[in-house]
């Protein structure tokens, strides 16, 4: 790999267009699928992917996270190797930097929810809706649990892409095929757990062969076209579902855990986003476009971590109060109602982003580091063992809520705080390289 690449590559305006985008399409589809109810004094929810089967077709466009892993991929590798080029922060700081990066806001966020669902809990809301509401807003926790886990392993997955080249995500993603075939083969299906790191491994790496430069146009072109011919065959004559998210009732789904077909569908996202990527670069380049690119993606983190809390509020306002209409599902006066439920979600949000941007020191800063008597070596694997910790907590917050059974959260949150703690860990000596540095 060039040097002078590594150490100032150019700007890559698409792939933050691309960022940005993929959150704002999983948000609109998380909404468009967050169909509450209010029937008899009781609210729940609808499952139009289970009463409207054809619909699990438009998941196809709505799951784009992979897009966002192959992007958060290059721009780590970005990161790392201006690191490099540079000499500055240790392989640690780094690290320990971008998990901390990450688990500030989601820190402040779940702090927060746990606050209203104990103030809820007090004042005596029933605890089936206390269940609902906190799986609501912590359905989508997992995303940054595999971010974290990838994130961590950066510097191993550059210096395998340096030495193997596009062997790296090909083998992980015959791991992916193994794991499917043994889970769904021997009727475990808890084997394919293992796929959340394999697969979500896999695209984070194609995006640090896009920075290595290893991914040509020909190549690109020719996954998309491989991806778009095998995703067909995987449903007709493979067990895999139509619905590129978790619907009930499937045997095997595409998601949760990610699948073969998944990452079928991600070789062809990728494959035609990133050969395009040239071209809107040039097209990008000119007039307010890098101005409002760069608005967006200052705001991601914040609109995928709060962007379900709008659904709780306009839930318990919209639909109580008779504000918001409840046609019968699939008709026309429905989906016009779904297009009203967005608009309204959005404008929501625009004020709560507005009022996290202006309390940005305390919704965006990362998680505080502090010094202790431990050697370098103590506290790089205590940074391991933290950010394990954290991606842990998340992932149960994922599965259970922040009120399972209509209880607190204990066991992920005692999880999460001491994984954070360890994290925040910094070696004597890396402290005052830090403060000599700032």
């Amino acid at each position: 790999m060039d040097d002078s690449r590594a150490s100032s590559p150019p700007r890559e305006i698409a792939l933050d267009l691309y960022r940005s985008s993929a959150v704002m399409i999983v948000v609109i589809g998380h909404w468009l699928l967050s169909v509450m109810t209010y029937r008899d004094g009781e609210f729940g929810r609808d499952n139009p992917l289970v009463l409207m089967p054809w619909t699990q077709w438009i998941t196809w466009f709505f799951q784009v996270v992979p897009v966002f892993f192959a992007v958060a991929g290059y721009a780590s590798a970005v990161s790392w190797a201006r690191l490099r080029a540079e000499g500055g922060t240790s392989r640690q700081e780094w690290i320990r930097r971008r998990v901390a990066r990450t688990l500030g806001p989601t820190a402040v966020y779940a702090v927060f929810v746990i606050a209203v669902i104990s103030a809820l809990m007090l004042a005596g809301v029933d605890g089936s809706v206390l269940e609902l509401g906190g799986w609501a807003v912590a359905m989508h926790l997992w995303f940054l649990a595999v971010y974290l886990m990838v994130v961590a392993l950066t510097p191993l997955a550059v210096a395998a892409n340096r030495r193997w080249g596009l062997a790296v995500p090909a083998v992980l993603a015959g791991c992916v095929v193994f794991v499917d075939a043994a889970g769904i083969g021997t009727g475990h299906p808890e084997i394919r757990m293992v796929n959340y790191f394999f697969c979500w491994a896999a695209i984070y790496q194609l995006g640090i062969a896009w920075h290595g430069g290893l991914l040509r146009r020909r190549l690109l072109v020719s996954m998309a076209v491989v991806g778009a011919a095998t995703l067909p065959l995987l449903m007709v004559w493979g067990p895999y579902p139509v619905a590129m998210i978790g619907v009930p009732g499937d045997r095997v789904e595409n998601s949760a855990p990610p699948s073969v077909a998944l990452l079928a569908l991600a070789t062809v996202q990728i494959g035609v986003l990133f050969a395009v990527a040239p071209l809107l670069n040039r097209a990008l380049a000119r007039g307010v476009w890098p101005r409002v690119i760069a608005t967006a993606n200052n705001n991601v983190m914040a609109l995928y971590l709060w962007h379900m809390m709008p659904v709780i509020v306009v839930t318990l306002v919209g639909y109580p109060t008779g504000l918001l209409p409840q046609p019968p599902l699939g008709s026309g006066a429905w989906w016009l109602a779904r297009l009203e439920w967005e608009v309204v979600l959005a404008v929501v949000t625009v004020a709560l982003l507005m009022l996290l941007s202006w309390q940005r020191r305390l919704f965006t800063s990362p998680i505080p580091t502090f010094a202790a008597p431990v050697p370098d070596g103590v506290a790089e694997a205590l940074l391991y063992a933290g950010t394990a910790a954290c991606a842990l907590a998340l992932g149960l917050l994922s599965a259970t809520g922040f009120a399972p059974d209509g209880k607190l959260p204990v066991v992920a949150a005692a999880l999460f705080a001491a994984g954070a703690l360890l994290v925040a860990v910094r070696p004597r000596e890396k402290a005052r390289q830090y403060t000599s540095r700032t």
